[in-house]
């Protein structure tokens, strides 16, 4: 009932990425980046010297340094351990009991740690924006873009991309800077946000469209 072990696969390349009905431009002053769940736990799934896990840290941590470097928010997305019952709720029946209140599994990724002016948003279901204040931040930054790196792309990174759009938030997943249960599901959690509620970009892709607008 838990997460299974997550076999290697090669990260999408641009060139297999779906068209985007959508051609929305980056504005840094409008953007916020919403790591999701890069906990250890999350990331002790795979095998994390295997492909697609290098190129998903090295790419969310140049989304990270960028952002902070134009003053863009940085949003973290964490789950606490031993969550209740009553917490977790239906979550219980797909996943079981969850993480343990471990700070070695709980933590952010060593190389993605949040700093002291970043926000780190408790998670209880799987998009970021229920039971959080994602919304209301957003709102008082006068911010109206959400760019989405993280885990699981099918899964959380996929339904607070549609939850954005459903808020009148332009979404942009990211797509090499993403990781998913499989190839299929990664590749399944583009085609549909690119068609129904999302940008996908490159992260290169995003860092130029970030630059070329500040």
């Amino acid at each position: 009932m838990s997460i299974p072990k997550i076999a290697s696969y090669p990260m999408p390349r641009y060139d297999s990425y779906p068209l985007n009905k959508t051609c929305w431009s980056l504005n840094p002053e409008k953007s916020v980046l919403l790591v999701h769940d890069m906990q250890q736990y999350f990331l002790d799934f795979y095998d994390t010297q295997a492909a697609p896990i290098p190129t998903l840290i090295e790419h969310s941590r140049q989304l990270i340094q960028t952002a902070r470097k134009l003053g863009i928010p940085i949003v973290y997305t964490a789950q606490s351990g031993d969550q209740t019952p009553e917490h977790r709720q239906l979550l219980t029946d797909f996943w079981g009991k969850g993480l343990k209140a471990d700070p070695e599994m709980t933590k952010i990724h060593d190389e993605l740690k949040p700093d002291s002016e970043d926000i780190v948003l408790e998670k209880w279901r799987y998009s970021a924006f229920k039971f959080s204040n994602l919304e209301e931040r957003m709102t008082s930054w006068k911010r109206n873009q959400l760019v989405i790196c993280g885990v699981y792309a099918h899964i959380g990174c996929l339904m607070s991309a549609a939850e954005a759009f459903m808020l009148n938030i332009q979404p942009f997943m990211a797509a090499d800077a993403l990781a998913d249960f499989s190839l299929d599901e990664h590749e399944m959690a583009l085609k549909y946000s690119s068609t129904r509620c999302a940008q996908v970009m490159s992260t290169d892709q995003i860092i130029q469209q970030w630059v070329k607008h500040k």
